[in-house]
């Protein structure tokens, strides 16, 4: 991933004010004894999850989140939660929305204010 998004509460106005949408989130989970996994999570549960964590003030910014682009519009988010004995990784394809360029979405996330 390119860049590790500064905040929380900026990707979750990207999404509420409808500059970007959530498309598609996989969950990719590896337990200690190689036993792997992949669900398909819907962009409804992500989204009400990651609101619950951006509510945690002490625990809001202790998932790092990073983004890159692709393709014309769009942005793939990577978010990890690790401990020793289970590895879990979100993979989030987002699409922007018309108006919005690469340039002001990159400045959003990494903390430029406007």
């Amino acid at each position: 991933m390119n860049r590790r998004i500064f905040e929380l509460s900026t990707f979750m106005e990207l999404i509420e004010n409808k500059i970007i949408t959530i498309i598609k989130v996989e969950a990719h989970t590896k337990g200690c004894a190689n036993a792997q996994g992949t669900d398909n999570i819907t962009p409804n549960k992500f989204l009400e999850s990651i609101q619950y964590l951006n509510k945690a003030e002490l625990f809001r910014n202790s998932i790092d989140f990073y983004y890159e682009f692709s393709g014309k519009n769009g942005v793939h988010i990577e978010a990890a939660m690790k401990n020793p004995f289970l590895d879990t990784y979100f993979y989030v394809d987002c699409e922007i929305q018309d108006g919005a360029t690469f340039d002001d979405i990159d400045k959003r996330l990494i903390g430029y204010s406007f």
